[in-house]
């Protein structure tokens, strides 16, 4: 039962390995995502950039045609005030082209505004891009570098299948088939060495009667408290 115990504790080992690599495994595609995800939020804020360098720039458009109507609607008025009758029609008129020089200077800041905001977008598009440019190249790196590092991985993982098969088939049906049910309940560590009548799974002190049990090596002996099979600490 010795020799059966330590090849079920080499049987062990050799699954928490592959269960390792297969978390490694799956661990690379979440460094792909995750680049992936910083790709798209940069290349998000760069096309939120450009529209809103698009909308200032409609806006300095807009401003500079209201102005241009509004400066033609002055030259008019003025031509009409030299022909007013009266000082009321008169004042009437010149009211309102100081109304419209009033909206051109409003107009003119908002132009400003709106021109300094084009600008200031279109140097924030610019680096936006080559921040995007430089995600997309670490994108490639990071798929290159997981392809080769999953190459290696597949390759473990396939080698220690085979040892893990190969082995089991050393191992007597009844022991194994009491692991393998051990492992079908979510138990990483079915086999547990104990040391100084400690159950090194779960800590706990084991009676005489047990420990006498594992000392004469006839059966398989399990831990009264977490259930595992045990097996003494050289």
């Amino acid at each position: 039962m010795k020799r059966t115990l330590e090849q079920i504790m080499q049987l062990q080992e050799l699954n928490q390995r592959l269960e390792q690599l297969r978390r490694d495994r799956d661990a690379l595609a979440i460094d792909v995502r995750n680049q992936q995800r910083v790709c798209d939020e940069k290349q998000r804020r760069a096309e939120q950039a450009r529209r809103q360098q698009v909308e200032a720039a409609k806006r300095a458009d807009r401003t500079q045609l209201d102005i241009q109507q509004a400066e033609s609607e002055i030259a008019r008025l003025n031509v009409q005030l030299n022909s007013m009758r009266t000082q009321k029609e008169y004042d009437a008129l010149q009211h309102t082209v100081l109304s419209h020089r009033a909206d051109i200077k409003k107009w003119e800041d908002e132009g400003l505004t709106a021109l300094q905001a084009a600008d200031d977008l279109h140097q924030d598009c610019t680096r936006m891009e080559q921040e995007v440019e430089a995600a997309q190249t670490e994108l490639e790196q990071v798929r290159l570098r997981v392809a080769e590092d999953e190459r290696e991985l597949v390759r473990q993982i396939e080698q220690l299948e085979a040892e893990v098969a190969e082995l089991r088939k050393e191992i007597p049906p009844g022991p194994l088939a009491a692991y393998d049910r051990l492992r079908g309940h979510a138990r990483s560590q079915p086999l547990a060495a104990v040391h100084n009548r400690v159950c090194q799974g779960c800590h706990t002190r084991i009676t005489k009667q047990t420990e006498n049990l594992l000392m004469r090596g006839h059966e398989i002996v399990y831990c009264h408290s977490c259930g595992r099979m045990l097996m003494l600490d050289s």
